[in-house]
């Protein structure tokens, strides 16, 4: 299908486009703005190309506008009242972090009082408030907390809270705690999350690495992985694991529409169902924290499902550019997070180089089902390193020599220890019978996870990368995925005139 029948990749390209534009000087921005206009209409008036090429400038100026609107939003009322002692009421925006010092609270301020003025403001932004000793099992987000504290910058990791909107922290010699706030909808998943984090460790057979890897392969939290299990994952190119992403989600779509099929009354094709579980795949993603990789996953799985519903076909690239519309729409930040770009790159990877590289491994062997599904899963790995090779290297500075091992490896372990620790999850509340049920899914992850450890040890695991610098990276990744899609559309051309 030719690239100009994919209007949401255009428009997810263009509102891109926009997001970068706003990042440099006004002089640059507004000339990149006439030249996508300029370039617009002569394709549109001279080489006659169709008016989806309209979109790029249209939603490159709705970036800008966007991102304007973004940071003017990120803009901290509190900044004035730096170097005060203040009294500040709120609630808590995510999981207590307990860090070597001191327990960390993200808290979203609704009010200010300032002793200094004896004068108090309705003020909202977002604050680090820093409570020494123990805070476990005491908060959870959505908790309303008053804390007085002296406001200061934030001494690490400043960058970073900064495209979050905070700019503030201080440390609170006491908290006084109380209610939920019901307002905060989010704080509904993460308590939820939490619960169920809770009734997997009452039930585990032991609170180790293996136990928080499981928890980062069920509900994506990765709080618990220490630091030298993460490392092995990244070393040995497993990486991809522990962050929730479509294995996670197509694992949920497969077991539900499983459950489905043996159900009498054709209920797998049955509106009702696909609705359930539509909105079974958004709570998941929901619940394993959000991140933009799973959400990337969920409304491509979601497209798919409405494809389905509708008997319409589905058009992997064009779910692609809507997930992204929808994702920098909410979110303009995204478009320079780690985790977001990794994620498109490795699926913008599958889709131009899978069906080449499927194609390259022909022979009696891959025509059975097991020889077919070593294929899929090789070819699956070296399209989704290709995607991610360039930013990989400019981030880490390192390539996993032996990531196709690990993945034909850990990745069949890993889907059976997902399935196994979705029944463990279902049995948790009764403690007895969750005992029993967490030995398959712990004995599968920690197999796994050996695995990979012994990988990450072998003589020369990875290779060390002299530095890439970001841009040209992501110049040069655009540029190879948007090659190998033209490639793969060429030779498909070429077979159907070939058929014809």
């Amino acid at each position: 299908m030719p690239a100009w029948q994919h209007p949401f990749l255009w428009a997810a390209v263009g509102l891109a486009l926009g997001l970068y534009l706003y990042e440099l000087p006004l002089s640059w921005a507004l000339a990149g703005q006439i030249g996508l206009a300029g370039g617009a209409a002569y394709l549109w008036w001279v080489q006659k190309a169709p008016r989806l090429v309209w979109s790029l400038p249209v939603f490159a100026g709705l970036g800008l506008f966007r991102a304007e609107m973004s940071r003017l939003s990120r803009q901290d009322p509190l900044l004035p009242l730096q170097n005060h002692l203040v009294q500040l009421q709120g609630y808590l925006t995510e999981e207590p972090l307990r860090t070597r010092k001191a327990c960390r609270l993200l808290v979203r301020v609704d009010s200010v009082y300032v002793p200094l003025f004896a004068q108090g403001w309705r003020l909202t932004g977002e604050c680090l408030v820093y409570l020494r000793g123990s805070c476990e099992g005491l908060l959870r987000p959505g908790t309303r907390v008053l804390a007085t504290l002296r406001l200061d910058t934030i001494r690490y990791g400043a960058a970073y809270w900064a495209r979050q909107g905070v700019h503030l922290s201080g440390f609170a010699p006491h908290l006084e705690v109380g209610t939920i706030e019901p307002a905060y909808i989010w704080g509904y998943f993460l308590r939820l999350r939490q619960a169920l984090l809770e009734g997997l460790r009452r039930t585990a057979p032991r609170q180790d690495y293996v136990e928080s890897v499981l928890e980062a392969l069920l509900l994506g939290y990765q709080r618990g992985v220490d630091p030298e299990t993460r490392a092995a994952f990244q070393l040995s190119g497993a990486a991809h694991i522990l962050a929730v992403s479509g294995m996670h989600v197509g694992l949920v779509l497969t077991l539900w529409l499983f459950l489905l099929r043996h159900l009498p009354g054709g209920w797998a094709f049955h509106p009702i169902s696909q609705g359930i579980l539509l909105l079974l795949v958004l709570l998941y993603g929901l619940l394993t924290g959000a991140s933009p990789s799973a959400m990337r996953a969920v409304i491509m799985g979601g497209v798919a499902l409405l494809a389905r519903m509708l008997y319409k076909p589905y058009v992997a690239l064009n779910a692609l550019g809507f997930a992204a519309f929808i994702q920098l729409s909410l979110d303009p930040t995204l478009l320079h997070n780690v985790g977001f770009q990794l994620s498109y790159a490795a699926v913008g990877g599958i889709l131009a180089f899978y069906g080449s590289l499927q194609g390259l491994f022909r022979g009696r062997f891959f025509s059975t089902s097991w020889g077919a599904y070593l294929r899929d899963l090789v070819a699956l790995s070296l399209a989704a390193q290709a995607g991610t090779l360039l930013l990989s290297w400019a981030y880490f500075g390192r390539l996993p020599l032996y990531f196709l091992l690990t993945n034909l490896l850990t990745v069949p372990l890993a889907t059976a220890a997902t399935f196994a620790a979705v029944g463990w999850l279902a049995l948790s509340p009764f403690p007895a019978v969750g005992a029993v049920a967490a030995w398959p899914a712990y004995g599968l992850t920690w197999l796994m996870v050996e695995v990979v450890k012994v990988i990450s040890r072998l003589p020369g695991s990875s290779l060390e990368l002299p530095p890439l610098p970001l841009p040209w990276a992501i110049r040069l990744t655009l540029l190879l995925l948007g090659g190998g899609g033209w490639a793969l559309h060429r030779s498909r051309r070429r077979e159907t005139l070939w058929i014809a």
